[in-house]
C-alpha cells in the first residue's frame, strides 16, 4: 500500500510540473507575440507629403568659342606670290583675291580666292615667296555668328534637344545666351562624350575665338521632388534610393536617380507623382514594417 501511494504521489507531482511548464510556455509564446506584433508597429516617423513638379534639369559643362568659319585657304597649283592685295587682319569679301601667283614658261597668273566673308586672321606669304600646290597662302575667319562648343556625357545627352535654351559664361566674364544648334549622333570614342554647340550673334567681334567658357544648357523638363540629400540612403544592393510610406503606412524603399543638385536641395526622379517620403526615423525602420506616421506637407518650391 505503501509502494502504491509513493507512485500515485509522485504521478500527481509529474501531471503538476507538466501543467505548470506548459502554462509557462504558453503565456511566454503570448507575450513574444505581442513583442512581436509591439515591434512592427512601434516606430514613429515624420514623412514629407510631395507632390512632383516639372524640372529643367540643367547641365553643366566646359567649353570653348570656335567660329563657325574658320578656314586656311589653300593654293591650287604651286607658283610664285607676285599679289597679296589684303593685309592681316583687313575684311575681305567672297571672290577677293588673297593671293595671286605667277608660273614661268607658262606665263600664267592664278589667284586664290577667298571663299566667303571675313576677316584674314593670319596672311602666311608675301610677294616673292614660292607657294607649292595645297600651300597655305591666308588663313580666314568670319566670327558672326560664333559657336559655344561643349562635350555632354553619354548619360545626360538624352535631355538635350536641338534649340534648346542655353546660357555660357566666358573666362572673360561675359555672359550669353543662345540656342542649342548641333547635337551629336556619335560619340567620341575616347571620352564617350557627344559634342553639342550653342550658336550666338557676335555683330561686334566681341566674342573671340578659342575663348574657355562654362556652359549651362536647359534640358526638357520632368517630373520630380524636390528633398533634402540627408534622406538619400543605400538599398541592398548598393542602389541610391529614399525610404517612403504607403497608404497603409508600411516601409517602402524606392530607387531615384538625381536630376539636379542645388544649393537649398536636391531634385530627384523615380517616385510615384504624389509620394510620402520618410525624413526622420528612416534609421530605425525596415521594408514592410507599419510605422506610425506624423505627416507634413511639401513647401512650395
Amino acid at each position: 500500500m505503501e509502494i502504491r501511494r509513493t507512485y500515485k504521489t509522485a504521478a500527481i507531482t509529474f501531471v503538476l510540473a507538466f501543467l505548470w511548464l506548459l502554462s509557462g510556455l504558453l503565456v511566454n509564446n503570448e507575450s513574444s507575440s505581442k513583442e512581436i506584433a509591439d515591434l512592427e508597429t512601434i516606430s514613429s516617423v515624420t514623412v514629407l507629403k510631395s507632390e512632383a513638379k516639372l524640372h529643367s534639369k540643367k547641365i553643366k559643362v566646359s567649353g570653348f568659342t570656335e567660329a563657325e568659319k574658320l578656314v586656311n585657304v589653300k593654293a591650287e597649283i604651286s607658283g610664285r606670290v607676285t599679289e597679296t592685295p589684303f593685309r592681316q587682319g583687313e575684311y575681305v569679301k567672297k571672290g577677293d583675291v588673297i593671293c595671286q601667283q605667277y608660273i614661268a614658261g607658262r606665263e600664267a597668273y592664278p589667284k586664290v580666292f577667298a571663299p566667303f566673308n571675313g576677316y584674314l586672321e593670319r596672311v602666311y606669304v608675301e610677294s616673292g615667296d614660292y607657294l607649292n600646290v595645297g600651300g597655305v597662302c591666308a588663313t580666314l575667319i568670319d566670327p558672326n555668328p560664333m559657336l559655344i562648343v561643349g562635350e555632354i556625357s553619354e548619360k545626360e545627352i538624352a535631355f538635350v534637344k536641338l534649340n534648346t535654351q542655353a546660357k555660357a559664361k566666358l573666362i572673360s566674364g561675359n555672359e550669353i545666351e543662345g540656342l542649342i544648334t548641333f547635337v551629336g549622333t556619335s560619340a567620341d570614342r575616347a571620352g564617350r562624350t557627344f559634342r553639342v554647340e550653342m550658336s550666338v550673334e557676335n555683330n561686334d567681334r566681341s566674342i573671340r575665338d578659342g575663348i574657355s567658357a562654362a556652359i549651362t544648357i536647359e534640358a526638357n523638363k520632368v517630373l520630380a521632388h524636390k528633398v533634402s540629400p540627408a534622406i538619400l540612403m543605400l538599398g541592398d544592393e548598393g542602389q541610391l534610393g529614399v525610404r517612403t510610406v504607403n497608404l497603409n503606412n508600411e516601409v517602402e524603399f524606392n530607387t531615384i536617380e538625381i536630376l539636379e543638385d542645388t544649393l537649398n536641395g536636391i531634385w530627384i526622379t523615380g517616385l510615384p507623382q504624389t509620394s510620402r517620403i520618410i525624413t526622420l526615423g528612416q534609421e530605425y525602420v525596415f521594408l514592410g514594417q507599419t510605422v506610425k506616421v506624423k505627416e507634413v506637407i511639401s513647401p512650395e518650391v
